[in-house]
């Protein structure tokens, strides 16, 4: 046959289209090198986003939308799969990415992640973006047995529950939103507040902040799509709060604090890890100086830490012009895990024995800190701490 199928005229006087006993068996011999070199599941058929050459991954994010800073992730996710081909690949094949907008909307993730995995063919998710957006994602990816590494989030509807195909990579939103309200009672502040966003994640959070023992004087949520945060504002004032906790995503945390200095207003502010850009704090540093964050992701200038080192120039060479920044290295931090799982695998590589793989990563060293997975568990990375936003860098805070 020609490559595209169609059959060769044939010159021993056999119908056209009819191929000779010797192209039957050169035809025969092609199809089974081609099985032989191609990844098979249990059944017999290809793995699917698995060839002798390459293995896909997919990711949904938000590039645009009140968290689109989030989109930076991919940069992270691309970097270390260059970073990998470079070095050989896993087993000779090369790692792909496909990464779509969900602009933060979960109706949008879900449509995304059929096309993923229904037209892409995609071997598995890393990286997703978001509480409400993976929550409509596994309604596909789990019956599909679709393995998702790195869902970026730690809300508890996923932190807390057990899922075969799902690895939290991320630390629980209880243990940030714990650490947050500890800091606040370290720092001896006689009122606290709390903005949070309406919805897993924030409420994740804000159960977090009351687990450490604090109580908020005032608990303000929000709606993620909201621009005009001067009520919220108004009222943390009113109260006189001390210092208010920020559990929200970029877009309305910049909002929020634009409201707050409208009215002159400039308590503590200690955010989440998803809260804070710390680019914010360059171009006005005297109206917002030095709010604290929690993080798992290490500082990433003057660092001796050679993950970070790593990372950096990784980004430099396989990502030049993208910024090395935090959220980068969210995905970078996820991309190790996928990546580690799959150089894990005993065998055939099939979703099945790549989440048995995935289940066997023991004491994993990522840019973000220590993984380790059993077939029982799949929590997420447990160490956290505090840095603060100063000079738009993200900065150690001792003790």
């Amino acid at each position: 046959p020609m490559a595209d199928g169609t059959a060769t005229h044939s010159s021993t006087g056999r119908p056209q289209g009819l191929p000779s006993p010797s192209t039957s068996l050169t035809v025969l011999a092609l199809l089974l090198a081609a099985c032989g070199s191609s990844t098979q599941t249990a059944g017999g058929s290809p793995a699917p986003g698995v060839t002798s050459s390459s293995i896909l991954f997919g990711q949904t994010v938000p590039k645009t939308g009140p968290a689109a800073l989030y989109g930076q992730s991919t940069a992270g996710v691309q970097a270390y799969f260059d970073y990998v081909n470079a070095h050989g690949g896993v087993g000779g094949r090369k790692l792909r990415l496909i990464s779509l907008n969900d602009q933060y909307e979960p109706p949008l993730a879900l449509q995304d992640t059929r096309t993923l995995v229904d037209s892409d063919h995609v071997f598995a998710e890393v990286a997703v973006n978001g509480t409400a957006t993976t929550e409509a994602n596994i309604t596909v990816l789990g019956p599909a047995n679709v393995p998702l590494v790195g869902p970026q989030t730690g809300a508890t509807i996923f932190a807390g529950t057990f899922r075969k195909f799902l690895y939290n990579v991320w630390p629980s939103y209880l243990t940030e939103g714990k650490l947050l309200g500890s800091y606040a009672q370290s720092l001896h502040l006689a009122k606290v507040g709390v903005l949070y966003q309406n919805d897993d994640f924030g409420l994740s959070l804000l159960q977090g902040v009351k687990n450490s023992g604090l109580s908020p004087a005032l608990s303000v949520s929000y709606d993620p799509t909201q621009t005009d945060f001067s009520p919220q504002a108004a009222k943390f004032k009113a109260a006189s709060v001390s210092a208010v906790i920020i559990l929200a995503i970029p877009g309305p945390t910049t909002d929020f604090l634009n409201a707050l200095n409208a009215i002159s207003f400039k308590p503590v502010r200690i955010m989440s890890q998803v809260s804070a850009i710390p680019q914010m704090f360059q171009t006005a540093p005297q109206e917002f100086p030095g709010s604290y964050i929690g993080a798992f992701i290490p500082p990433l200038t003057n660092s001796p830490n050679p993950q970070v080192k790593t990372f950096l120039s990784a980004m430099s060479t396989y990502q030049p012009g993208k910024p090395p920044s935090v959220f980068a290295a969210w995905g970078w931090t996820e991309a190790q895990v996928a990546v580690a799982g799959l150089k894990a695998i005993k065998g055939t590589i099939t979703r099945n024995s790549y989440e048995a793989a995935l289940d066997t990563l023991t004491n994993l060293q990522t840019l973000g800190g220590s993984i380790s997975y059993t077939s029982t568990s799949h929590t997420g990375i447990s160490h956290m701490f505090i840095v603060k936003a100063q000079g738009g860098e993200r900065v150690p805070v001792t003790g």
